[in-house]
């Protein structure tokens, strides 16, 4: 094993953290950010099959630009609307290594309107973490953008 991996099965892993303060209320929020992954998906989500309750199952397939197609199945452990979601997820790529994670989706007020604040953690390895890490701002862009309109 190098410095850029961890052991599989580690809790702990590589970590990210992302986060954006968006002018809209907390129910808004956390609504738009399923929408966006479930009912009301970008192109680069193909598929979206949602059961959403503590325990339920999130199946959500990826196209990503320049990108590998890969799928996230994920297990719902905490939805408390409008404040926090929390998922463990397992990505799956048809050609490449597959590995879990948890993230949790947290909603605070602030002074300018409301934080989401994401975090990602257990990555196998700096690349993957690196990866993603790459993607969560673009995502946040979207959410913010739907909700100015």
């Amino acid at each position: 094993m190098n410095g850029d991996e961890s052991p599989a099965g580690q809790h702990g892993g590589y970590a990210l953290e992302v986060a954006r303060v968006i002018s809209a209320q907390p129910e808004m929020i956390f609504d738009a950010f399923i929408a966006l992954y479930d009912s009301q998906r970008p192109d680069w989500v193909t598929d979206s099959r949602l059961d959403l309750r503590p325990g339920g199952r999130w199946l959500v397939a990826f196209q990503v630009p320049d990108g590998p197609a890969f799928r996230e199945e994920r297990v719902l452990t905490a939805v408390e609307r409008p404040h926090r979601l929390a998922y463990d997820m397992t990505a799956v790529y048809e050609d490449g290594p597959v590995f879990g994670t948890t993230v949790e989706v947290t909603i605070e007020t602030v002074n300018d309107g409301n934080r989401l604040r994401l975090v990602q953690q257990g990555f196998p390895t700096t690349q993957a973490r690196d990866d993603f890490a790459a993607a969560w701002p673009d995502v946040l862009d979207e959410l913010a953008r739907r909700l100015a309109l």
